[in-house]
Formats: structure tokens, sequence, C-alpha cells
């Protein structure tokens, strides 16, 4: 049993270099099978569910202009190796023929792998994102805590967006949270 994804969420635990993961009313290591008794879901609870979901959906949202953002330079990238050799033409037939296709060439495949770059680190900022709500929304489960949220998304303003966080839980001591995040763009 992964005593860590647990006690991540409780506000009983206490983490050292000396001991590791503890729980604070016992103060020794976790010992239980599948669900702690002496659990404590409060604030860090619900300020890890908030942010795992918001961050989920932050980046799925931004899926979107990445994916135009990536196709964009692939575009340019293919243009500037298929266009080098005609604009290079232009150019009196000199050193500085070569110098240009080759740097066109070069500037092209930049521009294709900045643009595969691009994608690659959205995939693993979406995969990371979602094991990290996956793996709150396993424990929860555990304990019969289900949850609906409410993300509403305002109008960004100077690279800063607020957003209203609803959360309505169902078998919890709190039925309903509501929180406001600042995001920095």
């Amino acid at each position: 049993m992964i005593f860590s994804k647990h006690c991540s969420l409780c506000e009983n635990e206490i983490i050292n270099l000396e001991k590791g993961l503890t729980c604070k009313l016992t103060s020794r290591k976790p010992e239980f099978e599948n669900t702690c008794s002496e659990i404590n879901l409060d604030n860090k609870f619900l300020e890890k569910l908030e942010f795992a979901n918001l961050e989920f959906e932050r980046i799925r949202r931004n899926k979107n202009a990445v994916h135009l953002n990536f196709y964009f330079l692939i575009i340019v990238g293919i243009l500037l190796i298929i266009g080098s050799s005609a604009f290079a033409k232009m150019i009196p037939d000199t050193i500085y023929y070569l110098y240009y296709k080759v740097g066109a060439i070069s500037l092209g495949i930049s521009t294709i792998i900045a643009a595969s770059f691009k994608l690659t680190a959205l995939r693993e900022k979406l995969k990371n994102a979602k094991h990290e709500k996956n793996r709150i929304d396993e424990v929860l489960d555990k304990y019969g805590i289900s949850y609906q949220l409410k993300l509403h998304f305002k109008e960004k303003i100077h690279g800063t967006q607020d957003v209203d966080v609803e959360l309505e839980l169902k078998n919890w001591t709190k039925k309903r949270t509501t929180t406001l995040y600042k995001i920095n763009h």
C-alpha cells in the first residue's frame, strides 16, 4: 500500500528527513490496510483537490492553442526548407547563395524541432496533471467522497486570470466551498 497517496491529503501528515513520512497522531509510520480511520481531510485536502483539477483544466484549455502553434511552426519550417532554394536563387551566384540556403534550411529544421518540443511539453504536462488528479480521485473513492467541480475562468488582464472554483462535496463534512485563484500566464 502506498501510504503517501492518503497521507499527502491528510492534515496529520508529518515529513522529515530523519523519519520520513509519519503520522502526527501516532508519531509512527502509517499502518492501515485500505483506509485510515483517523484521516483528517481539511484545508490541505481542499487545496490539493482544487489545484489539481484547476491545473488539469488549464492545461486542457490551452491544448488547442499549442496544437495551432505546432501546426503553424511546422508549416513555417517546411516552407523555410522548401523555399530556401527559391529565395537563394534571388541572390547572385556567390558564396552568400550557399550560406543563405544552409541558413534557411537550418532555421526550418530548428523551427520544426521547436514545434515538436512544445507539443511534447504539452503532452507531458497534461499527463502529469491528469495523473495527479486521478491520484487524488482514487483516494477519495476509497473514502466514499465524491465531488462536483465548476471552474469559472474570468477574462485575462495583463497576463493574469482569475478563476472561481466552486466545489460541491458529497459524503464529507464540508458540503460546498468557493475559492478564487489568480493564474499568471
